[in-house]
């Protein structure tokens, strides 16, 4: 349904902010118009006039919007129908109400590039919410599905980026965009998900006549960078947000990669894929019933001092035992980077992430790969050098020398992509809620690299960190969904409908901002079908579930059928 505007004195005024993002129509005439007032100034008159008058653009008017440094290419009514995600050719078509879609450019430098997109529901179906929508890998491409898909779907105004680049096939681990081009670097790291949110904000205001009351952002992985990387840099973007198994620790998370590179290419020491099965059963041989319950899972990985010596071939070498150049490389990968002189640069993995429930995603394809250093984690660190700190395409991962390297690596590049100040006073000063979670079993990001944020939090702001910060661990999740133990749960994009925060991240989220109940349960689940339950936790079936506990508790099992949430309890270790 379209609608035509109203005429009113908003519609005659330039509406302008350099640096937050200029906001306007043109005038009749096609004359700039002749007073500009920053956004701020905007929010503050729409506060005197809205009462007045019941001013709106139609969604085709939204092209003329003038907001600094940007150009909207495209503003168009969408019938409700199917939607195809170009970047995810797996997934399946989405149905979608009928909205307005809005697709931008923004050129905050000579060398920026930042293509966005805003969606719109139509106003009788609109929240009144914002929803933020980060990307994986290196993006690349804007997030459809996870992004704003469920947002539109739902009943929320979504906003995604694609931070400031194309990815080569829709590969978000091509790296070739940053060679020679510094300033797209910082719309990766930073730049782009801010200007997003704030020009989402500026159109809205001009769509619906009054800015969103409360705005939220869910993410994982490199999205979980992003997530952090609002709440500490532009504490102003989000009311809320969702950090998952967040890389917040760029600089950090390239050298345990190069780590993990280097083991593997020591003479003799590469593990292959189809060590996997073998090195899974005696993680759980030795581990699995740490936690009071034999269910195929390392439910506290840091009480297991697995010895994969234990897997030392007899006698002939084959997929089912291990050499001792290969027992070396393992080690070396659950200790984690350090210089000659021991000094920890970024934490190693923990015991159980070596399982591969679905193909890829343990061990086996982002440690182990195709061949040594090849894996998903070989491909992102060689591509992060060769395009960008080292700037050759022949650079080679065993060159690299951790101890005199390492410091200048950081130096450069983490006030770019690091995400890692644990004050956050000044999102907490304006009520801001932040929920991490991360999968015990995460081969991509090492898990004990949120607990260290965690708890530089704490150091950082005492006690009101619980007034602020929720963290859920998940005993048996791999990086942000699948693995051996329930990981569903909500917390990749906007919130179930209707609202429910006892299975769903979002959900939780959103009640804390605007009910101050902050969670300290979620229900998981492993679904039947983890495709369907992929970003909404009510689909897909149930096969098992599981508590989740507000860290620092843990789940205990207090009897019943332990593949049911209900027959456990959250309490402190040792209790």
């Amino acid at each position: 349904m379209k609608r035509d505007a109203v005429s009113t004195p908003e519609s005659q005024l330039g509406l302008r902010d350099s640096k937050q993002g200029a906001v306007g129509f043109a005038r009749n005439d096609g004359q700039p118009a002749a007073r500009q007032l920053p956004v701020a100034a905007l929010l503050a008159l729409s506060a005197i006039l809205l009462p007045l008058t019941s001013y709106a653009a139609t969604c085709e008017s939204l092209k003329s919007l003038a907001i600094a440094d940007t150009t909207i290419d495209s503003s168009a009514a969408v019938a409700a129908g199917s939607f195809k995600d170009p970047a995810v050719p797996w997934a399946p078509p989405a149905q979608l109400p009928e909205h307005c879609r809005v697709i931008g450019t923004i050129k905050p430098t000579p060398d920026s590039n930042i293509r966005f997109e805003v969606w719109l529901p139509q106003p009788g179906n609109w929240n009144g919410k914002l929803q933020g929508a980060g990307n994986g890998g290196f993006a690349g491409s804007i997030n459809y599905h996870g992004g704003l898909v469920e947002a539109v779907q739902r009943g929320y105004a979504g906003v995604s980026t694609d931070t400031g680049h194309t990815a080569a096939n829709n590969n978000n681990e091509d790296v070739s965009w940053a060679k020679g081009h510094p300033e797209k670097l910082v719309d990766f790291g930073h730049r782009a998900i801010h200007l997003m949110t704030v020009n989402a904000k500026a159109i809205i205001q001009a769509y619906y006549g009054a800015g969103p009351k409360r705005s939220y952002f869910a993410s994982c992985s490199n999205g979980g960078r992003q997530a952090l990387m609002i709440a500490q840099r532009y504490p102003d973007d989000y009311d809320g947000i969702v950090a998952g198994a967040p890389a917040n620790d760029w600089t950090g998370l390239m050298l345990g990669f190069l780590w993990n590179s280097q083991a593997m290419l020591k003479p003799d020491a590469y593990v292959t894929p189809a060590h996997s099965p073998a090195l899974e059963a005696e993680v759980n041989a030795q581990c699995d019933t740490l936690d009071g319950v034999k269910d195929q899972i390392v439910g506290v990985p840091r009480a297991c001092n697995f010895q994969p010596q234990k897997l030392r071939c007899s006698d002939k070498v084959s997929k089912w035992c291990l050499t001792d150049p290969q027992i070396g490389a393992l080690q070396a990968i659950y200790q984690g980077p350090r210089t000659a002189s021991g000094t920890q640069l970024f934490p190693g993995f923990t015991p159980g992430a070596e399982v591969g429930s679905v193909p890829g995603l343990g061990w086996d394809g982002w440690i182990f790969g195709p061949k040594a250093a090849g894996g998903t984690q070989g491909r992102f660190v060689a591509n992060f050098m060769r395009s960008v700190a080292v700037g050759d395409d022949n650079w080679q991962p065993g060159s690299f020398d951790f101890t005199r390297e390492a410091p200048a690596f950081i130096e450069r590049y983490a006030p770019i992509l690091n995400a890692t100040d644990p004050d956050l006073s000044r999102f907490a000063a304006r009520g801001g809620k932040v929920i991490l979670f991360h999968g015990w079993a995460d081969a991509a990001v090492p898990p004990l690299n949120t607990i260290k944020y965690f708890d530089a939090v704490g150091e950082k702001m005492g006690a009101q960190r619980e007034q602020v910060v929720r963290l859920f661990m998940v005993p048996g999740m791999q990086h942000c969904l699948a693995g051996p133990g329930p990981s569903t749960f909500g917390g990749l994009s906007a919130a179930v409908q209707p609202s429910n925060p006892t299975i769903d991240l979002s959900s939780a989220l959103e009640q804390w901002v605007e009910k101050g109940v902050a969670p300290e349960t979620v229900k998981a689940v492993r679904p039947k079908n983890l495709l369907a339950a992929l970003y909404d936790p009510t689909q897909g079936g149930v096969d098992r579930s599981a508590l989740l506990c507000a860290y620092p508790k843990q789940a205990r099992f207090k009897g019943g059928d332990q593949n049911d949430a209900a027959s456990y309890v959250c309490e402190m270790p040792g209790e």
